[in-house]
């Protein structure tokens, strides 16, 4: 029953490209050659470099662009849906097995891997999945709020699956997005050859994100 709630959620979703989101307003919580250039005084490096790197000069680090350091809060560390959707999953959406000839697991890459059991704290939006009159005790948080768009079933990287512990519920939050705090369980999960998921959390706290 759960996986069946689980397919029809995914089914209203749509695999919509990055937006900006609404701000919360509850208080819960060039490729290509330029026509004309210079010729360059560095040093060419090897083509093998250039191909890894993009760079086209020996001062990499100041070629690189600025990268954030990831932000942390009580000991939780950020982690984005840019990464956790960084790589394409070989997945049949409409059989839930893994492609033939792709390498399951395997295909998670080693950075994200990493996360598995770290204690981290994710922004998104919510999607129930089993609910009742007074809350909701199983979500899907995705990078977008529900109906935003129509198009194809999001992919399996898309998404975390989050099960509140025991009796506890959390309130339905449509447009408001969420910040969800808790240890992230990297990996597949199978119900027979069946992969019902790669991301699972625990929360152990829910509320409405801060206006991103």
């Amino acid at each position: 029953m759960r996986q069946l709630q689980r397919i029809a959620v995914l089914a209203l979703l749509a695999s919509c490209s990055e937006e900006t989101p609404p701000d919360a307003a509850s208080t819960a919580d060039v490729r290509g050659k330029p026509i004309a250039s210079a010729p360059s005084s560095k040093p060419k490096l090897p083509p093998e470099v250039v191909t890894l790197t993009g760079a086209n000069g020996v001062n990499l680090a100041a070629d690189a662009p600025p990268v954030d350091p990831p932000k942390e809060k009580d000991g939780y560390r950020e982690v984005k849906f840019e990464l956790l959707t960084s790589y394409d999953y070989e997945w049949s959406q409409t059989t839930g097995i893994v492609a033939p000839g792709a390498a399951g697991g395997a295909q998670i890459p080693p950075e994200v891997r990493a996360l598995d059991r770290q204690k981290v704290f994710i922004v998104g939006y919510m999607q129930p999945i089993d609910f009742d009159n007074e809350g909701v005790r199983t979500f899907l948080l995705t990078n977008y709020p529900g109906g935003c768009c129509f198009g194809m079933v999001p992919r399996l990287n898309e998404w975390v699956e989050v099960s509140l512990g025991g009796d506890e519920r959390v309130e339905y939050s449509y447009f408001d997005a969420i910040e969800i705090h808790g240890k992230l369980e990297v990996g597949e999960a199978k119900s027979g050859e069946v992969v019902t998921s790669l991301y699972r959390m625990t929360p152990d706290k829910v509320e409405i994100a801060d206006a991103r």
